[in-house]
């Protein structure tokens, strides 16, 4: 009587792993995945940013820039890398972390950009890649590639008031705007 039970219990055991495997292994990614494919298609592949028929980022995330002709991201402490990403952990009391600053606010009053106006551009975000600043910091920004290129201050406030995102039903976050978008909107500018 006993090693019937028991070859009862792996019996139900064993369907129960393979009902799992099918149902939380295949039925659910695959529903999940189609729903998403249905009700956002943009998101559920990567919110992509198209450049010139190039695919040059994702809106989602900030990435290295290697030039002073486009807005600035807020810091990386992975480099702008997705694997791993995170924040530097470095203590608010931490001598690198005060270089670190040191050297970014240098680096930003050397540009003509007021750190104060821009102090996301001093510390990363948690993620290290999160593509979003502060209209402020866009507006500062814009001073400066505005003397630099010689463009009107006014229409590049224009594009940053177009390229702002707004608190999520009028409560949830803050007014910012996305820098992956608003640099491809500069640069469709430049290269009008």
């Amino acid at each position: 009587m006993k090693s019937n039970e028991t070859s009862n219990q792996w019996e139900i055991a064993i369907r129960f792993f393979f009902l799992s495997i099918i149902g939380l292994g295949l039925l659910y990614p695959l529903s999940v995945t189609g729903l998403a494919q249905s009700l956002f298609p943009f998101k559920a592949n990567g919110s992509l940013v198209v450049f010139q028929g190039n695919v040059i980022g994702s809106e989602l995330l900030a990435q290295k820039i290697n030039t002073e002709s486009l807005f600035l991201y807020r810091p990386s402490a992975a480099n702008y890398h997705t694997l791993p990403s995170g924040a530097s952990n470095l203590s608010p009391s931490s001598f690198d972390l005060k270089t670190l600053v040191e050297k970014r606010k240098f680096d930003l009053e050397t540009l003509g950009i007021d750190s104060q106006v821009c102090s996301e551009l001093l510390y990363g975000s948690g993620s290290g890649l999160d593509p979003h600043i502060s209209v402020g910091c866009a507006k500062e920004q814009a001073f400066y590639l505005s003397r630099k290129f010689n463009f009107p201050l006014k229409v590049l406030n224009e594009l940053i008031n177009k390229n702002t995102e707004y608190p999520i039903l009028g409560i949830f976050g803050t007014e910012r705007v996305n820098v992956t978008k608003l640099n491809v909107s500069w640069k469709e500018m430049k290269y009008e």
